[in-house]
């Protein structure tokens, strides 16, 4: 895999910050005229910070002297919590990351972007495909850029499929192919077919690919009761209690408790987003992984289009340098960046970099499973409260897989709480 060399005096240039606050507004001008504006981003390990200080020295090098990036981060986790309290005191950062899963939910706390202010970052609509502009959309508005586009993705140990005399997965893979696989290698190898998840992408992917049903209507209301879709997520839940194909997640604190399964071998199956998908696959790793795109229900292949970005806080005070930044971000030397640092690129020029660095052994599948699960994805829908209802998923999810409760309540109880 070809790697990017970084001057080290670009990296010293660049404050990489522990987020106590959510961030300052920046935007500040110092004494001798250089203006600092903030970029707050979520990473969670030294690893992520790394990939961001490398993607900034890039941004850097193309914003000028006349411009500082500094950057804050705060754990995935803690990010949307330190982000909803620096909502109400009005102090955000001038260039702000967002999820565009949870952007209905936070619209007030950008600015949104105007032809004008696209010219002004450097950066063009038809750099996108519409699906990967649009999760960063709500009501008509533009209020960031995508630096990522995503869905996810079936990964498998193929050793294990291997030592259970299974077929490895396929793009062709139905939902029936995945469980009658889960059950064998369950059963001849002692390790678990699949490990299910607490984390809202990651699970909700087969129970919408065996309803054909998202969590949220298309006319954008919570719909975690649709008899078909409760079906589904009853089916999910079953493999653990029913199926015994995967172990119960012990607790809602276990939020890397699957990916953790799977690297240790524990379980031969995860579903997770392309963003994972270099690291599911290193050929370094001690076990040789593979990916698909999610399995087709009886309705056909279902997938979701995912993505974030980095927007303009609505209380940044030079907005102009923020656009700057923003468009450096998000532009094709930063988008070149993260592809080879494995992440899939938002803009459509710089697509083709992520496989050109990809090892030869993983090219071949990963090119496959991008073809196929991006084919025919839609954008997932969300409700203004879809950030307390993926927050308050993890406790239900865990209370079904440990047969405290059923599928039907679980879900019955967040409709409840969430719907209007």
């Amino acid at each position: 895999m070809k790697k990017r060399t970084l001057a080290l005096g670009a990296m010293v240039a660049i404050g990489a910050v522990s987020l106590t606050a959510c961030g300052t507004g920046g935007g500040s001008e110092s004494a001798d005229g250089t203006t600092t504006i903030t970029w707050n981003m979520w990473s969670g390990d030294t690893e992520s910070t790394a990939k961001l200080e490398a993607q900034m020295a890039v941004a850097q090098e193309v914003v000028g002297d006349d411009i500082t990036i500094e950057l804050q981060t705060a754990p995935w986790a803690d990010f949307f919590t330190k982000l909803n309290a620096n909502m109400a005191s009005g102090n955000i950062a001038c260039v702000t990351a967002i999820n565009g899963q949870r952007l209905t939910g936070y619209t007030d706390a950008f600015a949104p972007l105007t032809d004008e202010d696209l010219e002004t970052a450097g950066i063009a609509r038809d750099d996108y495909n519409p699906g990967a502009l649009s999760v960063m959309e709500a009501d008509g508005n533009l209020y960031g850029l995508p630096y990522d586009t995503a869905t996810m993705f079936l990964f498998y140990n193929a050793d294990l499929f291997e030592q259970a005399g299974v077929e490895l997965p396929t793009n062709e893979w139905t939902v029936d192919d995945f469980e009658a696989a889960a059950k064998t290698i369950t059963e001849k190898t002692g390790v678990k077919g699949f490990a299910v998840s607490i984390d809202e992408f990651q699970w909700l992917s087969l129970p919408m690919a065996v309803s054909g049903l998202q969590a949220v209507d298309e006319d954008g209301a919570l719909d975690l009761t649709n008899p078909d879709f409760v079906e589904a997520a009853t089916w999910y839940g079953d493999l653990v209690t029913e199926l015994g194909v995967s172990n119960a997640v012990p607790s809602a604190s276990e939020t890397t408790w699957d990916p953790t399964q799977f690297e240790n071998g524990q379980a031969a199956m995860i579903i997770d987003g392309t963003w994972n998908a270099t690291r599911y696959t290193d050929p370094e790793n001690a076990f040789t992984g593979g990916a698909i795109r999610i399995p087709s229900g009886d309705e056909g292949p279902y997938g979701v289009a995912l993505g974030s970005g980095y927007g303009i806080s609505a209380s940044c005070e030079d907005k102009e340098a923020a656009l700057k930044v923003l468009g450096a971000l998000t532009g094709p030397e930063a988008q070149a960046v993260i592809a080879e640092q494995g992440g899939y690129p938002a803009q459509l020029g710089s697509q083709s970099l992520y496989f050109d660095a990809l090892p030869d052994e993983t090219r071949e599948n990963l090119t496959a499973a991008f073809e196929a699960g991006f084919d025919g994805s839609t954008a997932q829908r969300v409700t203004e409260e879809w950030t307390q209802v993926a927050t308050a998923m993890p406790n239900e999810l865990v209370s079904v897989y440990t047969g405290q409760t059923s599928m039907e309540d679980a879900l019955t109880s967040l409709q409840s709480r969430f719907a209007k």
